[in-house]
């Protein structure tokens, strides 16, 4: 299988009109409700609370979060994405920024979900997200983060010991072709189906290596959980991280 890299600036273009036909084709949005519900169950989410979705994208939680009266302000640096998530939520507030450079806040729930972590040039990059994602916290806020871990990338994917392992999978009209680096803990994935192909990255960080880049971004007390339940880590489960701000719960 040829390993076909992603461009550096990967995210300036996999983020356009065809990327949620794709996705959606691939029941990538299928579980949302099932989502919400237990999101706006943990003890984080308190009724009118204060809350940052970066990125945004669509809207996709941003949007139902603002219909159940939290006050939300999403970040996304597609234009694209956030055209659709104005015309489909109004009622949240909306800024074309960089998740390094988020409003000042303050905020009791910053929100970074469905794997939208590791996509920045270099480590030392996503190490400055954090910090500012904490900066724009209230005292005793909660960041909320949804990622699949290292650990779930190799049970899936790697085989033995191998530096790369690779997969092909095809739903409906979508073609994945997916290679690992585990040397450089990067996962390449090329989407396509008629009309449409994009190569994309992210960088895949082990569960010990997030905990300690959110204790030196400033998080006091960081848990990791199976889902949104707050049930145990699984190999086969994205991970839910909650990584607090020291001081009172606002």
């Amino acid at each position: 299988m040829p390993l076909t890299p992603s461009p550096d600036n990967w995210a300036a273009t996999f983020f356009d009109d065809g990327f949620e036909t794709t996705f959606t084709e691939l029941g990538k949005y299928d579980t949302t409700e099932q989502d919400l519900a237990a999101l706006m169950a943990l003890p984080a989410m308190q009724p009118g609370a204060r809350i940052l979705d970066v990125p945004c994208g669509t809207g996709r939680h941003a949007g139902p979060l603002a219909a159940a009266g939290y006050r939300v302000t999403g970040i996304d640096a597609s234009p694209v994405q956030l055209a659709t998530a104005r015309r489909r939520w109004p009622a949240v507030t909306y800024h074309a920024l960089d998740m390094r450079t988020p409003p000042s806040g303050p905020y009791d729930v910053v929100l970074n979900l469905w794997t939208s972590f590791g996509y920045l040039p270099t480590p030392a990059d996503d190490t400055e997200a954090l910090a500012a994602w904490r900066r724009a916290l209230a005292p005793g806020g909660t960041l909320v983060m949804e990622l699949t871990t290292r650990e779930r990338a190799e049970h899936e994917n790697r085989h033995d010991h191998e530096p790369v392992s690779t997969k092909k999978t095809t739903t409906g009209t979508v073609t994945e072709t997916s290679w690992y680096d585990w040397t450089e803990s990067l996962a390449h994935v090329t989407y396509s189906r008629p009309g449409w192909s994009r190569t994309c990255h992210t960088r895949m960080y082990t569960r010990d290596e997030l905990h300690t880049m959110l204790t030196a971004a400033g998080f006091d007390a960081v848990s990791f959980h199976g889902d949104f339940l707050l049930g145990p880590t699984r190999p086969a489960n994205r991970t839910v991280v909650l990584a607090t701000t020291p001081g009172d719960t606002p």
